[in-house]
């Protein structure tokens, strides 16, 4: 009987660990994220933005020139950030298209996966993040 019991629990130990793919806000507060790629391909160096979660889904963090503040509100499989705000300058043409795509996926929603290691926002653009220390 307890060799039949044994193989049993070790299945019902990993269903439960098994990820439903739904991210929750308890799973996101207090973790930060550095943008690794976007639309799949690496950003350069010279390029940063990062993003990181606190209480009550509050979310802040570094858009590329300008930093960012706001509501974030999770629905299903999308994260979307209300009330928006933002420092307002401009750090020329390249790093301001890539702050305005990440910013207007923000705003707009998007679907948001998350592992250990990784976030990927999916809206018009594809973001993905690394866990940052």
């Amino acid at each position: 009987m307890k060799l039949v019991a044994l193989p049993l629990l070790l299945v019902l130990f990993c269903m439960g660990c098994s990820s439903t793919g739904t991210v929750t806000s308890e799973q996101l507060k207090y973790t930060q994220w550095q943008l690794s790629k976007v639309n799949g391909l690496a950003i350069p160096v010279s390029q940063t933005a990062s993003s990181r979660f606190i209480e009550a889904m509050q979310v802040n963090g570094f858009a590329g020139c300008n930093k960012f503040f706001g509501e974030g509100a999770l629905s299903e499989d999308t994260l979307t950030v209300n009330k928006l705000g933002m420092t307002r300058k401009s750090c020329g043409e390249q790093v301001d298209a890539l702050e305005q795509q990440l910013l207007s996926t923000l705003k707009e929603g998007a679907a948001i996966t998350l592992t250990a290691e990784q976030l990927t926002l999916q809206g018009e653009h594809h973001f993905t993040f690394i866990a940052k220390n």
